[in-house]
């Protein structure tokens, strides 16, 4: 026994036919043929003309002492060679050698490998890493700075990632405020204490 075909029409299905219709009738009317635009008379056609200019635009005239932020920082770079001072660690002034160098790109996630791994530079050794937020804020400074190019489109993460860094770097090297112990006494007369490093 064959089975038996049902037909389910659906709410406002009708008018969807319809207008699947209109839009098929309407579609094998038009022309893409260029002969038949040439054929075309100016009176189908609505042509809009711009009012006349009495007024000079004085937006449109060339600054001739407008330069390209690439062409400015590559005349900077080879007129006066940059002898900034570098903070930080070791690993960090590499970076930001790297920078002065234009050998550091950001689009592959790279400025978050360097922020991971200084971090685990810095836990391994607190103490020298004094510089390290400064250097990171100058860091952040200088991509924020320097011109666009298809390498460097994470700029902006990155500045806003270094600068982060920087700060938790500072609150986490900042000298604790000093209070006065209380003694703990546990009627023995034994004091004991202990310091831990804060956790990020």
């Amino acid at each position: 026994m064959p089975y038996a075909v049902h037909d389910t029409h659906f709410i406002g299905q009708e008018h969807y036919d319809a207008n699947c219709m209109d839009l098929c009738d309407l579609l094998q009317t038009m022309r893409l043929d260029p002969a038949y635009h040439q054929g075309k008379t100016a009176e189908n056609s609505i042509l809009a003309a711009p009012p006349p200019l009495d007024i000079q635009d004085e937006l449109m005239t060339e600054d001739t002492t407008h330069q390209c932020d690439t062409a400015s920082e590559s005349s900077n770079s080879s007129s006066s060679p940059r002898h900034e001072e570098l903070y930080g660690c070791a690993y960090l002034q590499a970076i930001q050698s790297q920078l002065t160098s234009d050998g550091y790109t950001t689009t592959g996630g790279e400025y978050l490998d360097a922020i991971f791994t200084h971090r685990e530079i810095l836990y391994a050794h607190p103490a020298a890493h004094q510089e390290c937020a400064r250097a990171f804020t100058d860091i952040a400074y200088v991509l924020e700075k320097r011109a666009w190019r298809a390498d460097r489109e994470a700029d902006i993460e990155a500045v806003t990632a270094f600068r982060h860094e920087a700060w938790v770097i500072a609150a986490t090297l900042a000298p604790a405020p000093s209070k006065p112990k209380e003694t703990i006494s546990n009627g023995s007369g034994n004091q004991s204490g202990c310091v831990f490093m804060p956790m990020m």
